[in-house]
């Protein structure tokens, strides 16, 4: 009877033992795949961050680039005034010293 005994606690111990060690393999691997998924997942977000960056930047470029052909526009616009303005101006010039000559 003691013998049966010790031999179920000895195979009840080589058991526990055994459990142990598989317990061990698959938390290793857990922490693997743990490590490999939270890789994967800081690789993705950080790839979805330069997307975002990216949009961003095209976004702001494209404003900007409306700002600039509005601006030349508004620019463009002052000159012809300007320029009709200064052509009066020498028509004016030319009349009031003509003028004065004779």
């Amino acid at each position: 009877m003691v013998q049966e005994t010790m031999k179920v606690v000895k195979e009840t111990e080589a058991k526990a033992e055994q459990i142990i060690k598989d317990a061990a393999v698959e938390a290793e691997a857990l922490i693997e795949k743990a490590k490999a998924d939270a890789k994967t997942l800081k690789a993705d977000q950080e790839e979805n961050a330069r997307a975002r960056a990216k949009t961003a930047f095209e976004q702001a470029e494209a404003e900007s680039q409306k700002v600039y052909q509005k601006s030349e526009q508004s620019s463009a616009k002052d000159i012809k005034a300007l320029k009709a303005a200064a052509a009066k101006k020498e028509a004016q010039a030319v009349d009031l010293v003509i003028s004065h000559l004779y």
